[in-house]
């Protein structure tokens, strides 16, 4: 095989011509990647800059290198998605709307796919966490948790592994921007708002009503966007602080 590579950032080119052969040969994860000195001499270039790309590879997750084993190919992950959108939230106040607009297009269409392709299982597993939901709600931490399970349930029922991947991608961030959400209605009345909506969200479900499971995710997300956008922050009290509860 003749694919000597001319380009000037010969690492970064070897790494991307190694991730087209993984599709052009169907590699799969599990499946080694050929020894540093083997590639070194298909590609013509120097070990260390075989090194330098399988590093790059090893960043973005896609292999592993294994000591005296070589690279393996691995399974594709969420993490760095993860990763960023946890800084990403961290970094800029603003990041917690941005998110949850990303959310609202993402888990708008998990609810309508979810509504017309939920298993029995599915429906069931959705139904008990509602209930769950139901009996902690005002507990702010034990309420997120719940309603990030079940916005992953939603997912997984929509079976759609893509739209799962991405969904779980923001799971952490996802915990926040709903624990931002409680703390941001101002009393029980308003969380009870938010089980509501749930509820109807599974009744749609369960009864296969996709345009109303899609609805009520967008009344769900809008509603939740707004509480955010709009509550007090720590500054506008006087003193500086104030309950957010």
């Amino acid at each position: 095989m003749n694919s000597e590579l001319r380009r000037e950032t010969l690492p970064e080119q070897l790494a991307d011509e190694l991730m087209d052969r993984v599709a052009r040969e169907q590699l799969s994860p599990g499946d080694y990647l050929p020894p540093a000195g083997t590639l070194a001499e298909e590609y013509g270039v120097s070990r260390p800059v075989v090194r330098e790309a399988l590093r790059m590879l090893e960043a973005r997750g896609v292999i592993r290198t294994l000591n005296g084993r070589g690279a393996v190919l691995q399974p594709i992950s969420h993490e760095q998605l993860s990763q960023f959108f946890a800084r990403a939230v961290l970094m800029r106040e603003e990041s917690l709307v941005e998110l949850l607009e990303v959310r609202k297009g993402l888990e708008v269409e998990s609810a309508l796919l979810a509504a017309q392709r939920a298993t029995a299982g599915d429906l069931d597993r959705i139904t008990k966490l509602v209930h769950d939901m139901g009996q902690v709600v005002g507990e702010g931490e034990a309420y997120a948790e719940l309603d990030a399970r079940l916005h992953l349930e939603i997912a997984s029922a929509a079976h759609n592994k893509m739209l799962l991947f991405l969904i779980e991608s923001i799971r952490e961030p996802l915990k926040k921007s709903i624990e931002a959400g409680l703390r941001s209605r101002e009393n029980i009345a308003h969380h009870q708002r938010v089980q509501e909506l749930h509820e109807d969200l599974a009744v749609a479900l369960r009864a296969g009503d996709s345009q109303r499971a899609a609805a009520v995710m967008t009344l769900h997300f809008d509603e939740a966007v707004m509480a955010i956008a709009t509550a007090p922050k720590p500054n506008d009290y006087e003193g500086g602080e104030g309950d957010t509860a």
